[in-house]
């Protein structure tokens, strides 16, 4: 949908249109010299999502939601460029990308039942990643302007319980659980890795109503992400004592085009296409579902996304905005089941914001959006874990929902 207040409110577009520093070093480091002087941005995005997960397997139906948390995430950036001068610097700190999940262990919900139960208990997930550019753009011509990043990530992931490769499986039927039951150890406390990635881009101007911009953005290959844990079987005289357990989750390359409309001085329309290449890529692009009696979390296909916003300038102080986004859901139907620690269903994102002059340098900015429930439907195949499948795989349904707003302040001087 876009980062920091006025990208976000045009839908996210902007590739080919410059804005404002945290866009420009999000999408397309040339821009960092598009603009004469110094460009500041300071925002915060205050964000909900509302998860719904439907289950009918075993012959009988739950349901269950996560438990709702307010996500915060911040944005700063800054360029420069001598009106004199040819070269443009840019440095952001920029939240980019993640999720949190928080279910509760709950009974007669089929999928958070206990592990003896058939379930995988309480599941919580917390990603979050931070993106630290820095951009340096040369004026080629009036009419060209290319640029490139060097950027510094920093992603922590949380997974309870990671269901991947390592499980604890119970020997001997007890009172506590049948034979056969898995139990999947915890990676609960937030890792850090980082990783250093870079982007490429240009501007080019044909004239006063035109521009085009196009970037690529590197993949993003993390360190194994590595947990102090425990085994997780309860008959097990293992019980309880250390083990460490890792997930390998990295980035993805992504390509983005855009063009830029001013079709009077009053309007401004940014118009983008996005490909984003999670296939192969370790965690997003692995396989999903269950491959060989495994769970193999997430499961993304590569996607494709569309965004257009519009500006116009309703007063010499006041500025409004509109934007709408569509993105192909990263989901695929097999996988459904391994992405509820990361249900990204959305597609559809509805944006809006405005901006006000206070002073001659400083301009305060606000927008919202909305992401509409998409839903999305396939096989519930935990049931395929254990020694006796059921004869019929189950079925899980799984919704999501944003509602976000963001406010900051933009300088210029």
């Amino acid at each position: 949908h876009g980062v920091g207040p006025i990208n976000s409110s045009m839908g996210g577009a902007g590739t080919g249109l410059p804005q404002d520093a945290v866009a420009a070093l999000m999408y397309n480091p040339a821009l960092t010299g598009a603009k004469p002087g110094h460009q500041v941005t300071f925002s915060t995005e205050f964000f909900t999502t509302a998860i719904h997960i439907d289950v009918n397997a075993f012959g009988r139906t739950g349901n269950a939601k996560s438990t709702p948390a307010l996500g915060v995430v911040p944005a700063f950036g800054w360029s420069y460029r001598h009106a004199d001068q040819k070269l443009g610097l840019g440095f952001a700190l920029i939240g980019v990308a993640g999720f949190q999940t928080d279910y509760a262990q709950q009974p007669n919900t089929i999928i958070f039942d206990r592990a003896q139960d058939g379930g995988f208990g309480r599941i919580f997930t917390d990603y979050i990643v931070m993106k630290i550019p820095v951009a340096l753009s040369y004026q080629v011509s009036p009419k060209l302007t290319i640029g490139g990043s060097v950027n510094v990530y920093r992603a922590n992931l949380a997974i309870a319980p990671l269901p991947y490769q390592v499980f604890d499986t119970v020997a001997i039927t007890t009172p506590v659980a049948a034979a056969g039951t898995r139990f999947f150890p915890e990676g609960g406390n937030q890792n850090g890795r980082f990783a250093i990635g870079a982007q490429i881009g240009f501007y080019y101007t044909p004239n006063e109503m035109l521009s085009f911009g196009a970037s690529i953005l590197s993949p993003q290959n993390y360190s194994p992400f590595e947990w102090n844990s425990y085994f997780a079987d309860p008959t097990s005289t293992q019980y309880g004592g250390h083990r460490t357990i890792e997930y390998d989750l990295d980035g993805p390359l992504m390509i983005t085009t855009g063009i830029g409309i001013r079709p009077n001085d009053k309007m401004q329309i940014a118009v983008d296409g996005t490909w984003t290449k999670y296939k192969g890529v370790s965690g997003f692009g692995s396989p999903g579902g269950i491959v060989n009696g495994e769970v193999q979390p997430f499961g993304w296909r590569n996607v494709f996304s569309v965004k257009a916003g519009v500006r116009y300038q309703a007063t010499e102080k006041m500025d409004l905005r509109l934007g709408y986004a569509f993105t192909q859901m990263p989901l695929q139907t097999h996988a459904v089941l391994t992405a509820t620690g990361a249900p990204a269903t959305f597609q559809n994102h509805f944006t809006i914001g405005s901006g006000i002059k206070v002073l001659p340098s400083l301009t305060l900015q606000a927008s919202a959006y909305i992401v509409p429930r998409e839903h999305i439907t396939g096989p519930y195949l935990i049931d395929q874990l254990g020694p006796n499948p059921f004869p019929t795989p189950g079925v899980i349904d799984t919704s999501n929902k944003i509602t976000s707003g963001t406010v900051g302040f933009y300088f210029t001087f």
